[in-house]
């Protein structure tokens, strides 16, 4: 009993000496007045530290009563705090749980009181949110309470079912507070904080249905250390408001999401979060990021992973967001689309750096009503979307309206979607490197596309398209470009197993339908591109649903245009060009609409057939009719459409519908390669007829410094090329400038009916203005059918080239005005029959138009006949063997066939004044101590002869005019004085410029001809006069053979020259002082040795080496005299008897040519030697010779030189 007493009495002066209050009940705890208690292992319905109070409680538990849990009551928390210096602290593990109680309110910290909790647990146990709202109901709430020792460590606030969620986990107003490795669970809102509250997380997971995190008005949220955020039905991470901030580092985010709204980090009204290496999830519907207004910021810094969403980053009215190192991997076979970044509204902003990775989506990325993104390296791939809208596209990269715009400036790879690129309403892409592979959709699947006025896709870095069916689409008037023109060369495409050709280009397209296609003012420009397609290479179409008889008259057609420069387009199977015109079906009578221009610089495209009439889904199983705007359409025949070729290469057969005007311009070095269609059918899979395969169709072409060629013939099958409609019209269908060029297959026949002829033709239906040369090539050889000598001019030959209008003669020429055929050297020329030709009418038989009129011109290939005239009529004269006119050859025959005796006549020549060279040593008249010194000399002359022929050009005998000048330099190497004979030894240089022209030969050229020779002599003279002279001479012949019509024809190389020659002689003295008579005799051979000559004109000419034998006897009077200053000087005269045989062989070219023999001829000539001085002596020397009979040489020769001896 006393210590019962003893005990209650101590509990009671306690009790008041330090201010403690108990109820009746003891189950509250009150400390105030500055007083801290320390309690522990004790049980209270509510504790409660005011005006200075502190209360340090270890292991309490706080159960709330009854009364307390009434509705009117619902405002007292379990613990509080208040006031200035107030302090509560919970150590080592406090549970706030109410038992047979509710716990709505669980901590509290207020009015600059301070709120420590550690280890410990608070439930929620309410049946609901009272009248005065949801904030009643709170885990932990810090309001005015701005220490830096709020925290709550190791805390778990949570409810106690899971039907019966707290509204507030931790709630901060104005406050400050630290949370480590706190969990809340089974709340509405994680953690609520405004007005510029300050919270810091450590570790620890919170868990919020709408919202996990939230910071307003102001507050700052700060998580690390891998804090766990998620939101069931909302926001994991929400920002609201200006200077609202969250950051984050580690960790991750798992966003909820209802009806579409809420995910995993979401900033409105200026809020701002800023995240470093964390995963963001959702629940496969929510948003990965959304920042949502102007001044909203999201950023995302270091590795972020974004999985399991509708859509991974979304910025709208105005809000931005930045990213480094980014992954978005959607939820795959979704039945809903799903964007992985996304961009609405002006000032809206997305910014990717670094490498950002999508995958499993049905977009990429996309902006629209004027947002904005850019991108550094980024990937892109497609997803498996169920049940579809069929006419929404999945897209990797799109933008819509204007303003709109998204810049790829990294690599950036797109794959799996059914458009690459796509620019609408005006909005813009602009990309770097890109890569873009298709997908498998059994629908049309494009790379890049646009739509619309000012949309535009700038194409800036190196791009490559794969696997899809069009490459390029732009559609009434959008734009696609490239705005570089670099070449790749070191550049490989992706798809290693293509076989086709890249050639080095920047730029790669392959698809599967067609490369590039422009509808109603669509505008692609690119440069450097090589692109591929399997059945159209460009697509230009154009629809109208306008009816011509309707208040929109008249029809609103819009011009298409591409534009290629260092483009190849291959379509090797099909068509590089397809034009389309289309009208609603209902409409009759169409105006002619303006399909579009192509415009090619530095390009090529090579196809089966070069231009073709229709769409390329016409050839394909996408769609079973043609609409457009949900109409249908049919296409029509009329329109305009143009093809103008800069330095390119066009390859293929055009097909025109039949009112279609077609105008082609083909300028500087363009040429067009015309080919027989190989694998072009009809609308039941048939392969065309052939006639249509060789048939090829334009309304105008302008040929500038350009040409035509025509492939060799398939199967005997040859080519016509139609020009014009053959309405009238003054302007030319076919207009010739600078150097424009034809190249025609035939295969030659002489007088065969026009059907019968075998050879491509030109059919101008209508005028033509300027020249055009002509080649002929292919099998010209084949003479299978039999002259016909007898027939008119004008049927001939063959007719290569029709004009039904005005032409002129010299509209069409030969190249170099004649042509060749089999390796013969006949001569072909293109002769104009027409209204107003010298060579007469055309025959009307031979015209090939649908409407038959004499008043045409017919160009026909033609042999060349010998004759008194030009012409292949009754002036030319027959073989006099065979009784049928002669084919004239070539101009350079001539040449070939006097170049033999124009070299013997050259080498005859150094001869001469060499041997002259050696008389003069042998009349020195030096003492014999001077003749022992050696001797230099240096001597020049030339010589002109003319060459005659007793043949005469009927039978191919040729003269000319022949020119040779030479510098001959050379030195006594041994002067030997024997017993009774003196032995002279030297070498002599000699360089020769050989020039001859052939006569009795029109349009025969000059031909030079250098040569190099190194000749060894040696003489020996007895004393009784008698002396011998021997030469060896070697040399090397250069030069061109050449014509007046193409000028240099072949090229000679290393042709060379041997000759021999050895004379005898004997001087005998006169009855006359000074004078002696000098006897002399030669016998010389020469050789030439040629390679074989391949001349400009398809000949090859073999010269079977020729040989020349000479004869010479001659004599040779001299008379010397001496001067006064003891200086002699000696004059003479000698005549030449020369005769040549040995060289009557033949040449061949084609076919055997005889060669005229030179034959004999006398010679007769004066000289003079005169000492200078002690060393240096004169010579000159003029000559003339003259040939004894019809066939040789007649000319005259000169020299001159001086002599020193030392």
């Amino acid at each position: 009993m006393y210590k019962t007493s003893l005990l209650s009495c101590t509990a009671a002066a306690a009790i008041i000496l330090f201010n403690i209050q108990f109820s009746v009940h003891a189950e509250t705890l009150e400390v105030s007045d500055g007083k801290t208690v320390p309690v522990s292992d004790k049980t209270y319905e509510t504790i409660h530290a005011k005006d200075g109070g502190k209360i340090i409680g270890k292991h309490l538990t706080i159960v709330t009563n009854k009364d307390i849990n009434q509705d009117t009551n619902k405002t007292v928390y379990a613990v509080t705090a208040e006031g200035a210096n107030s302090a509560i602290e919970l150590l080592e593990g406090t549970t706030i749980k109410g038992t047979g109680s509710g716990i709505f309110l669980g901590l509290e910290a207020k009015d600059g009181a301070t709120l420590q909790m550690t280890k410990g647990t608070i439930t929620y146990s309410g049946t609901g949110a009272s009248s005065s709202g949801i904030l009643s109901s709170t885990g932990a709430s810090f309001s005015d309470s701005k220490s830096k020792k709020n925290k709550l460590e190791d805390v778990v606030i949570s409810s106690e079912n899971d039907n019966l969620l707290l509204p507030l986990g931790i709630s901060a107003k104005n406050s400050t507070v630290t949370l480590n490795n706190v969990t809340v669970t089974q709340a509405l809102i994680g953690i609520f904080a405004e007005d510029h509250s300050t919270i810091t997380v450590s570790g620890g997971s919170l868990d919020g249905d709408t919202d996990g995190v939230y910071a307003g008005n102001g507050s700052t949220i700060t998580l690390n250390n891998n804090v766990t955020v998620a939101s069931s039905k909302s926001n994991a991470l929400h920002a609201d408001g200006i200077e609202s901030k969250i950051t984050m580092k580690g960790g991750a985010v798992i966003g909820g999401s209802l009806n579409g709204h809420g995910g995993a980090l979401f900033t409105e009204n200026g809020g701002r979060i800023e995240i470093t290496d964390v995963t963001l999830t959702t629940n496969n519907f929510g948003n990965g990021a959304n920042a949502n207004g102007f001044g909203s910021i999201i950023e995302l810094k270091g590795k972020t992973s974004i999985e399991k969403v509708r859509n991974g980053l979304r910025a709208e009215k105005g809000g931005k967001i930045t990213s480094e190192d980014l992954t978005i991997t959607a939820y795959e076979n979704q039945e809903y689309s799903i964007s992985g970044i996304i961009a609405i509204d002006p000032n809206s902003e997305i910014q990717l750096k670094g490498h950002t990775t999508i995958e499993k989506v049905s977009y990429g990325l996309g902006a629209y009503n004027g947002g904005k993104i850019t991108s550094g390296d980024l990937t892109i791939v497609g997803g498996k979307v169920i049940d579809q809208d069929p006419d929404e596209a999945r897209s990797g990269v799109w933008t819509g309206d204007s303003g709109s715009e998204i810049q790829l400036t990294g690599k950036t790879t797109i794959q799996n979607f059914d458009e690459g690129l796509y620019a609408d309403s005006g909005s813009k892409i602009i990309s770097g490197d890109l890569t873009i592979i298709g997908g498998e959709s059994e629908e049309a699947t494009i790379g890049v596309s646009t739509s619309e006025l000012n949309s535009i896709v700038e194409l800036n870095g190196k791009t490559t398209i794969q696997n899809v069916g069009t490459g390029l689409l732009a559609i009434e008037g959008s734009t696609i470009k490239t705005s570089n023109g670099t070449v790749d060369t070191n550049s490989e495409g992706l798809d290693t197993q293509s076989d086709t050709p890249q050639n080095g280009k920047k730029n790669k397209i392959e698809a599967k339908k067609a490369a590039l296609v422009v509808i109603n003012g669509g505008h692609i420009d690119l440069t450097d591109v090589s692109a591929t397609a399997e059945v159209a290479g460009l697509q230009f179409a154009t629809f109208s649903d306008n009816d011509p008889n309707g208040p929109d008259y008249p029809q609103k057609y819009h011009s298409n245009e591409i534009n290629l420069t260092n483009a190849e387009i291959h379509a090797e199977n099909d068509t590089g060009i397809l034009v389309g015109a289309f009208v609603e079906k209902s409409i009759e009578d169409a105006a002619a609409p303006s399909i579009g221009t192509v415009n090619l610089k530095k390009s090529e495209v090579h196809a089966d057939v070069l231009l073709g009439d229709g769409i390329f889904w016409d050839k394909t199983s996408w769609k079973g009719k043609n609409s457009w705007h949900d109409k249908e359409m049919k296409a029509i025949s009329n329109g305009t459409f143009t093809l103008s070729a800069d330095q390119s290469t066009l390859e293929g057969r055009a097909n025109i519908a039949k009112d279609r005007n077609v105008h082609f311009d083909l300028k500087n070095n363009t040429q067009w390669i015309l080919k027989n269609s190989a694998h072009e059918k009809d609308d039941d899979g048939n392969l065309l007829d052939i006639a249509q395969r060789s048939r090829s169709d334009i309304s105008t072409l302008h040929l500038d410094n350009s040409s035509i060629i025509f492939s060799k013939p398939t199967e005997e099958h040859y080519q016509t090329l139609h020009i014009g409609s053959g309405k009238p019209d003054s302007t030319a269908v076919y207009n010739a400038m600078g150097d424009a060029k034809i190249y025609f297959n035939a295969e030659w026949s002489d007088g065969a009916a026009i059907n019968e002829q075998k050879t491509d033709r030109l059919l101008i239906n209508g005028n033509v203005s300027g020249t055009t040369s002509v080649y002929v090539m292919g099998r010209l050889e084949n003479d299978n059918v039999e002259a016909n000598t007898s027939a008119a001019a004008n049927v001939r030959g063959l007719s290569l080239i029709q004009v039904s209008g005005k032409a002129e003669e010299s509209s069409f020429k030969l190249v170099n005005g004649y042509t060749t055929r089999g390796g013969l050297p006949d001569m072909y020329t293109l002769r104009a029959y027409g209204p107003d030709s010298s060579q007469g009418k055309a025959n009307i038989a031979q015209n090939l138009f649908d409407e038959k009129n004499e008043n045409f011109w017919d160009f026909r290939l033609q042999p060349e006949l010998l004759g008194n005239g030009s012409g292949s009529g009754s002036g030319s004269t027959p073989d006099p063997e065979t009784n049928i006119p002669a084919v004239a050859p070539v101009p350079q025959t001539a040449s070939y066939l006097v170049m033999p005796n124009a070299l013997f006549y050259s080498g005859l020549t150094d001869m001469a004044k060499q041997n002259a060279l050696l008389a003069n040593i042998r009349t020195s008249v030096l003492g014999k101590e001077e003749d022992k010194q050696t001797g230099f000399f240096l001597y020049t002359y030339g010589s002109t002869g003319t060459l005659s022929s007793e043949r005469g050009p009927l039978k191919y005998g040729y003269g000319a005019d022949i020119r040779y000048a030479a510098l001959q330099a050379g030195v006594t190497l041994a002067a030997i004085e024997g017993q009774n004979t003196t032995t002279h030894l030297g070498l002599v240089g000699t360089y020769g410029q050989l020039s001859f022209t052939p006569k009795d030969m029109s349009d025969a050229g000059k031909n030079t001809l250098d040569k190099w020779s190194l000749t060894a002599y040696g003489s020996i003279q007895y004393n009784n006069g008698f002396y011998i002279d021997a030469l060896l001479s070697y040399g090397i012949l250069k030069g061109h053979i050449a014509n007046a019509l193409r000028g240099n024809t072949a090229k000679l190389n290393d042709a060379k020259m041997l000759s021999i020659s050895t004379t005898v002689g004997k001087e005998f003295a006169t009855g006359m002082e000074g004078l002696t008579f000098e006897p002399q005799a030669q016998v010389a051979y020469q050789h030439l040795m040629f390679n074989t000559i391949e001349d400009a004109d398809n000949l090859t000419i073999d010269m079977n080496n020729p040989s020349q034998w000479l004869i010479r006897v001659s004599g040779r009077l001299t008379k010397t005299i001496s001067t006064e200053n003891s200086r002699p000087m000696s004059f003479y005269g000698k005549v030449n008897l020369i005769k040549t045989f040995g060289d009557d062989g033949t040449i061949h070219i084609g076919r055997d040519f005889d060669l005229d023999p030179m034959g004999p001829a006398i010679e007769g000539g004066i000289g003079i030697n005169a000492q200078l001085s002690h060393n240096f002596s004169l010579h000159g020397d003029v000559s003339y010779q003259q040939k004894l009979q019809k066939t040789g040489i007649s000319g005259a020769s000169f020299s001159g030189g001086i002599r020193y001896q030392f």
